[in-house]
């Protein structure tokens, strides 16, 4: 966040993707803020923010897609003059509704975008107000005025909303123009930006980098094999982290969780790796399963097996999956430690299972149809087995269809069909960020840092430990059966590329009604 300034400016004169097949994951809805600076952060009239929210998305990214809002709402712009580093786009005001009395108002709305770094901006959205005056004299005769007047006491003010607006014939606008920060708006292009579908990049026919790494230095490798010296197995409960709240009364034989997540973050499958160790430290045997290519079983399964040293891994990320051109988030830093977590489990003597069960080969419903055949197929022949499912929220969903396919059928549909004992939960969070790929304005592909925001019905503010919250009533009317509580997000860089965030700054100065902001060298969240 970067400190605001109360200011108003008075100076008022996607494309094809040839070889690539892609599969939409969704994504947690969102509002903000979320956290527990909530309730400080805006002027005690809730007009001005206290801080801004930066998006890590260039200046025309976020500005575009601020003048869609407000496009979709009828407005029309036109550009103003701007500074440096700055776009102002001014919009028509709004058109008043047929009327016949009393006062009423004209809105209009200046958007003031600013770039702070190459693909970070901040997005202003003030709502400008003018008066619009009733001016009953021009009313041609007594008994039209007093028909007039009748039919507006008259009126369902439901059915009839907008009659005490004055049509330009009998009303003037006068007055002086007010303006106040839009924050509602500020919040909704905080979800369009913040909460879109993920792309998960599952085209058979993008090649891999063919050219492998060089020996690795030390500082890249996860050092837990040395913690494992032959013979001195360490004790599993010493790793099971935090216990995961409301886990314990899921757990049975042949009980199947499907965990929805926003890919490309480090909280989720370290949670994952708690609720694996715990229930297989009850005494269950368990079946993790992740998004990963089938077609990497074979090297998973022998990684799972090995002393999981800097040659082991070095194997493990010699697989297509590990190398590809656009990393998505499946194959996050977060995911390998994840599958290390489980080879170091099994060496201490639980029963862990790992499945890969996506595929390259396969896209939309027919994809989803075969995530499900994996588990319905191995549920059947292993009923004793505990399944955790770890995927995008959109194909744990188990309610058909979705925002942009009224026909998807996701993987949890066909799953609790043949399951009802099944449980999808979706993914709650604090606002944070994460690592995914998206569309840029030139509809290229974007594999990067992103801002993640949860909606009211996923969010939870920071510091509160790992749950499970299952709702009233069985499934949401989103399509899951509860909600998996996994902390405030960060984002989890590819395996093969551990160092690939930058470091960040943040400033979180108050804003001052006379001072401009104090840029620091870089502004984030």
């Amino acid at each position: 966040m970067v400190a605001s300034r109360s200011w108003l400016s008075c100076r008022v004169p996607r494309v094809l993707m040839s070889c690539l097949v892609l599969g939409m994951v969704g994504c947690a809805r969102g509002t903000r803020p979320t956290s527990e600076d909530a309730s400080a952060s805006s002027d005690a009239d809730g007009s001005t923010p206290r801080y801004e929210h930066v998006y890590l998305f260039p200046l025309e990214h976020s500005m575009a897609a601020a003048q869609q809002l407000l496009q979709e709402r009828g407005f029309t712009f036109e550009p103003m003059e701007s500074e440096k580093n700055e776009t102002r786009l001014l919009s028509s005001w709004d058109t008043p509704s047929t009327g016949v009395s009393r006062n009423g108002k004209l809105t209009r709305y200046l958007m003031v975008g600013l770039q702070v770094a190459p693909k970070q901006s901040v997005v202003r959205i003030f709502r400008l107000s003018r008066a619009m005056v009733g001016n009953d004299v021009e009313i041609a005769t007594l008994n039209d005025k007093m028909k007039l007047e009748a039919q507006e006491q008259n009126a369902d003010p439901i059915r009839n909303k907008g009659l005490s607006f004055q049509t330009e014939r009998v009303a003037e606008t006068r007055g002086v123009m007010n303006g106040i920060r839009a924050t509602d708006l500020e919040n909704e292009l905080t979800l369009r930006l913040e909460s879109g579908a993920s792309i998960e990049l599952v085209a058979g026919n993008i090649k891999s980098e063919d050219k492998k790494p060089a020996r690795r230095g030390e500082d890249f490798y996860l050092q837990r094999w040395k913690q494992q010296p032959e013979g001195n197995a360490p004790v599993a409960s010493a790793r099971c982290g935090t216990e995961v709240r409301g886990l314990r009364k899921l757990l049975r034989p042949g009980q199947t969780l499907l965990i929805g997540e926003q890919l490309g973050s480090e909280q989720l499958p370290a949670i994952v790796g708690d609720m694996v160790c715990q229930a297989a430290e009850s005494g269950h045997i368990v079946t993790l399963g992740l998004s990963i290519p089938r077609l990497e079983q074979e090297r998973l399964d022998r990684y799972l097996t090995s002393a999981g040293g800097p040659a082991d891994q070095d194997e493990l990320l010699d697989g297509d999956f590990w190398r590809r051109p656009y990393q998505d988030g499946r194959s996050s830093r977060a995911v390998m430690d994840l599958i290390d977590r489980v080879r170091a489990l099994r060496a201490s003597g639980l029963i862990i299972h790992l499945v890969a069960y996506d595929t390259d080969l396969l896209k939309g419903n027919e994809r989803d149809a075969a995530f499900a055949d994996v588990w319905m197929k191995r549920r059947a022949a292993r009923p004793e087995e505990v399944f955790i499912v770890v995927s995008g929220n959109a194909h744990v969903n188990v309610s058909r269809g979705s925002q942009w396919d009224s026909g998807y059928e996701p993987m949890g549909w066909h799953m609790l069909k043949a399951d009802p004992t099944l449980k999808a939960l979706d993914m709650s969070f604090a606002q944070g960020t994460r690592w995914a790929c998206d569309l840029n304005a030139e509809s290229n592909l974007d594999c990067r840092v992103y801002g993640s925001t949860p909606s009211q019905l996923v969010a939870k503010v920071k510091g509160l430990s790992p749950h499970i919250e299952l709702f009233e009533g069985g499934v949401s009317l989103e399509g899951y059966h509860g909600l998996l509580y996994v902390g405030e997000l960060s984002a989890s860089p590819p395996a093969t590329a551990p160092n690939a965030i930058p470091v960040r700054s943040q400033d979180t100065t108050p804003s001052s009604p006379t001072a401009p902001p104090r840029p620091p060298a870089r502004l984030n969240r």
